[in-house]
């Protein structure tokens, strides 16, 4: 079941220039919600230029029994992808 919950950035720190952990604690004061090992988290943000919302999945990092927020291990890729071809899939 999908669930929109609030939650803020609390802490971001830069492991190297294309390496950050992220938290992500929510607005609530409630616990994070029960997750798995190797579950993901969908954030969105919302652009007030373009007046919509973006979203983006995450591995979560931290570990499951961590209720106080999720930690998310981004990296940035700048490589360009190794093809100029691109597979798209859609659901029917």
């Amino acid at each position: 079941m999908v669930v929109d919950n609030k939650g803020r950035i609390t802490y971001v720190r830069a492991l190297k220039e294309d390496l950050s952990i992220i938290r992500v604690t929510p607005l609530d004061s409630q616990p994070v919600p029960d997750f798995k090992a190797g579950q993901f988290v969908t954030l969105g943000s919302h652009i007030s230029i373009e007046n919509k919302i973006i979203r983006r999945a995450y591995s979560i990092a931290s570990p499951p029994h961590q209720k106080k927020y999720f930690e998310l291990l981004i990296r940035w890729v700048r490589k360009p992808l190794p093809s100029d071809e691109v597979i798209i899939t859609r659901d029917f």
